[in-house]
């Protein structure tokens, strides 16, 4: 056995083709998070034992080709040529062979080590269709392994080939298929090769393959040959040998060496896929004649999201009662245990009430997060995206816009912020990173649920949630509009996505996406909410307020709300906020959730714990309803300007380093959309009394 016992692996592979299911299949719960040097590209790395050898996986952002133009594909281009895995696994949709077996081609012009995985093999049988893998593996020289990675048939023995591979390219390179480019470019090669110096940047790579890449136009490897010495020498007969080419092919060099690419493609698919059986029904094509139709499209969107929130609300309910049950219990338990006194104050007052009015919801968000994963691993999630681009496009953005949206409802804005850089267009990227926290996210959740859990009976409370839901996607895309119109200049951009065929997730794959998702919300429950209700309650009970007598010995009491540091802030701001129906207390619970929205529904429960000697006699959401200074339509205001003012302070930084830093874009979020929200807030409010909608205080 070789003496090197580390190998690094690259799992690269087309969007969906199930790479991130692979991966965790091989890494199981031995991941971390991190970003790739110089972006904010999210980095997926797992580390596992394995026969004597430490194995590193690097799960590599999903490319159709090295043809770099987004952030997601320059970062695995990069990260293939600089970083040089030991091992390269290619993740291939069985069921899409000739578009996926084009990166292929382009992998195999570099790299010597290669494996090919053909995921979802059970997709492509089902369609009466099967591969060749021992053809397939003499015609490419790689090795070939069909595995069904959803439910984790086929991992072991590409396991094992790692090995296998590593240590006998440690003695001898792969053979490997190469793309016959014909005579005349190959000519041309030649005469580029001897030019290119061998510290280009590129001191792994042949020089064939930077020839090949200028002969492409790559624009990155046009910029690095601006850096070597003898660069005219390269351009000029760059220049001649893409004029030779031109007038040979009557194409430009980039566009033939594609149709080269896809020949050699086409014939490899040809000669390993075979039928097995005639006239299969394809479940995926009758499906998509009703999801795709343009006059069902739209409904079919709008049901699938009424029934995330029918199933999320439906079967949390009771879960959500039992948490804020045992909360309450431990409460009552501290609060006799612990004397009286500031200590008893800040764990039942400032702890329990404040990270437990966050705890509660917990399995809310675990449902909301269980059904999104539903549609996003059957395969609908792309084709919703595919619908939303014609209505995207009439905003001034593409449907690939759609995505960090949906990342937005799935969990956060931060992430929703980041993912924005895979877009190609700048225009697009700002936008979306503008409007992307204006979603209802994970951290919103809460304080939706318990508004509107306060004041709407149960029979109206999720089409509620849905209303509020679709207002956060209209509000959205009439900001895009609008910048699309004024500040940006309009930009084409276009829009490719995969879709994936359709099939049923397992229930595991389900389970590990809901948990994943749903820790973070616990995390933050236990570090950032807990820090934060702790400063809360601080500005709440400090500084004391004094009690005095008056002249008959009566005992009169100063409002320790109002005497504190918070209180004091909170009738400061009260003019502003009174306009559009709020009191202090809803003021500094709104301006509380800068530091994460989270924190409103802490910063409510701090509050009325702190106010009622009885505490624990009622749930926060009862307190909120029977409060007289509260009604329906002044709890819808609330929402509505909790939907649309400044995001979390995380959001605001992420967002003010992914615009290069600039000030002009950063106050246009926290300024623009606070007043946005205030506006709209006002306009609601004032409606809403002038028809006497839900004008009363709470029952």
């Amino acid at each position: 056995m070789s003496g090197n016992k580390s190998i690094s692996v690259a799992l690269v592979g087309n969007p969906n083709s199930g790479k991130s299911t692979i991966f965790n299949s091989f890494t199981g719960a031995n991941q971390h998070v991190g970003n790739y040097p110089g972006v904010t590209v999210e980095k997926m790395e797992g580390t596992i034992k394995y026969d004597g050898y430490t194995i590193t996986f690097i799960d590599l952002p999903g490319i159709y080709s090295l043809s770099a133009y987004s952030n997601d594909e320059i970062v695995t281009k990069d990260f293939l040529i600089y970083q040089k895995p030991d091992i390269i696994i290619n993740i291939i949709d069985s069921s899409n062979l000739k578009r996926n077996l084009y990166l292929f081609s382009q992998l195999t012009e570099f790299s010597s080590s290669i494996i090919i995985v053909l995921n979802m093999i059970d997709i492509l049988k089902s369609k009466g269709k099967d591969i060749d893998k021992i053809k397939m593996e003499n015609l490419l020289g790689v090795p070939v392994f069909t595995t069904v990675a959803s439910k984790n048939i086929g991992i072991s023995s590409v396991l094992n080939s790692i090995i296998t591979t590593f240590e006998n390219n440690k003695i001898k390179k792969q053979t490997r298929a190469k793309v016959d480019y014909t005579d005349v470019i190959k000519e041309e090669l030649n005469k580029l090769e001897p030019l290119i110096p061998t510290n280009l940047k590129f001191p792994l790579l042949p020089k064939y393959w930077v020839s090949l890449k200028l002969l492409e136009n790559d624009t990155q490897t046009l910029k690095l040959v601006e850096t070597a010495q003898d660069k005219d020498k390269i351009l000029q007969q760059l220049q001649k040998s893409t004029k030779h080419i031109k007038e040979h092919f009557n194409q430009a060099p980039g566009v033939i060496i594609v149709y080269i690419r896809y020949g050699f493609v086409s014939s490899i698919v040809k000669t390993t896929l075979k039928n097995t059986a005639k006239n299969k029904t394809d479940i995926t094509e009758i499906i998509d004649i009703f999801v795709l139709n343009k006059y069902f499209a739209i409904p079919v969107f709008a049901l699938a999201m009424y029934m995330i929130f029918k199933f999320t609300f439906t079967f949390s309910d009771p879960l959500v009662n039992i948490f804020d049950m045992f909360f309450k219990w431990f409460a009552n338990t501290v609060a006799s245990i612990v004397p009286s006194g500031q200590l008893k104050s800040l764990l039942v007052d400032g702890i329990i009430s404040g990270v437990g009015s966050v705890l509660k919801f917990f399995p809310l968000v675990l449902f909301m997060f269980f059904a999104i994963a539903f549609f996003e691993d059957s395969g609908y999630m792309a084709r919703a995206t595919f619908v939303m681009d014609k209505i995207m496009n009439r905003f001034g953005l593409s449907g690939k816009s759609f995505l960090p949206l949906m990342l937005s409802t799935n969990g956060c804005a931060v992430p929703a912020i980041l993912s924005a850089r895979s877009l190609d267009s700048n225009k697009d990227r700002l936008i979306t990173m503008f409007i992307a926290p204006f979603m209802i996210c994970g951290a919103k959740l809460p304080v939706f649920a318990l508004i509107i859990g306060a004041f709407l009976p149960t029979k109206y409370q999720i089409f509620t949630m849905f209303i509020m839901y679709t207002l956060s996607i209209v509000i959205a895309l009439s900001v895009a509009k609008i910048l699309s119109k004024t500040i940006l200049l309009n930009e084409t951009s276009h829009f490719v996505i995969e879709l994936p065929p359709y099939h049923i997730p397992t229930f595991k794959g389900l389970c590990l996406k809901m948990w994943e998702r749903g820790w973070l919300y616990v995390k933050k429950a236990g570090t950032i909410i807990l820090f934060i209700s702790i400063l809360i309650w601080t500005a709440f009970a400090y500084p004391k307020a004094p009690t005095t007598k008056n002249i008959d010995n009566n005992v009169k009491f100063v409002s320790q709300i109002d005497y504190s540091f918070a209180g004091r802030l909170g009738t400061f701001l009260e003019p502003i906020f009174k306009p559009i129906g709020m009191d202090k207390n809803r003021a500094i619970a709104l301006i509380s959730g800068f530091a994460a929205k989270e924190v409103i529904v802490s910063t409510l429960g701090t509050i009325y714990s702190i106010e009622e000697s009885n505490y624990q006699e009622k749930s926060l959401k009862n307190k909120i309803k029977n409060d007289k200074s509260w009604s329906p339509l002044k709890g819808i205001t609330f929402l509505i300007f909790c939907l649309i003012y400044m995001p979390c302070i995380a959001s605001v930084i992420v967002f003010f380093k992914e615009t290069g830093s600039s000030y002009k874009w950063l106050l246009g979020m926290v300024l623009g959309n606070t007043f946005l929200a205030w506006i709209c807030s006002f306009i609601a409010f004032n409606l809403g009394t002038f028809l006497k909608f839900g004008s009363g205080a709470g029952q």
